[in-house]
């Protein structure tokens, strides 16, 4: 059986942790998160519904694996982590989160039997994930998530991010079969989206909020959002091609470091 902490102690120090497949372990990351759950701007509403969740998971009540799918850049994976730093830090919970990256999926099933037999709760992400229709790791997913014995594991929780609502890049309109086929194989993408008992979406932001982010962001710093400063930002979002958080807390570290040289 595939045992990816050496110890139940060791795993007692750390809160955050990777699945390296050559190495067959989850290795702890000392991960240097510099944002607060209070900082992600714009997305109250997503803040809320996944931290209710996540209190519920660790007071055993129900809760539900999320899937948070939307736009790039809006604190999708960087809200999940800061949800765990929020429950581990200030509520003084004992929370582990297991990253398994979206490549390492064939180890997914060993990897939650065996979180199953350990005393943490685990939340287990994955980022960025997306699927052809024919994937084997998409079968086999989609009954980890609700279907097999090893969906029904107390103290296991997925959170997943991607860009796309149904986790699949299959474009069904071009298809040469016939119309059951086409309507089988959309229910079939669709049918692992939907095994997720909370979906939580993210949507691109505005000049306006994207401003507003930027100055909470400069404001952390210390920095004034002068007219200048302002016009620096815009100039930033426009070689970046979008309005987002991410954009921003970038804006804003390009000039903490250009201060940081002068």
């Amino acid at each position: 059986m595939l045992r990816i902490f050496e110890t139940e102690k060791k795993l007692d120090k750390d809160n955050f942790f990777v699945f390296l497949p050559k190495n067959c372990r989850a290795m702890p990351v000392k991960i240097e998160l510099n944002i607060n759950l209070e900082d992600l701007h714009q997305i109250s509403e997503q803040k809320e519904a996944i931290l209710k969740n996540t209190l519920s998971f660790i007071a055993n009540k129900p809760s539900n694996n999320i899937l948070l799918w939307g736009a790039k850049g809006m604190g999708k994976s960087t809200l999940v982590k800061c949800i765990i730093k929020h429950v581990n830090n200030n509520l003084k919970k004992k929370l582990k989160l297991v990253e398994v990256l979206n490549n390492n999926l064939e180890n997914l099933a060993d990897i939650a039997y065996e979180l199953s037999q350990l005393k943490h709760k685990f939340i287990v992400f994955i980022d960025d994930i997306s699927f052809e229709n024919n994937n084997h790791n998409f079968r086999s997913f989609k009954s980890l998530i609700e279907g097999s014995l090893l969906s029904n594991i107390k103290n296991v929780r997925y959170y997943i991010t991607s860009n796309l609502r149904h986790l699949s890049h299959d474009n069904l309109t071009n298809s040469n079969a016939n119309e059951i086929q086409v309507k089988e194989a959309s229910q079939n993408l669709i049918s692992l989206s939907d095994r997720f008992g909370c979906w939580i979406g993210f949507y691109d932001c505005n000049q306006d909020d994207y401003l507003k982010i930027t100055k909470h962001y400069l404001n952390k710093a210390k920095i004034n959002l002068s007219a200048d400063i302002e016009k620096l930002a815009l100039q930033w979002s426009i070689e970046k091609g979008n309005f987002s958080g991410r954009t921003a807390f970038q804006f804003v570290n390009n000039i903490i470091s250009k201060n940081l040289k002068n």
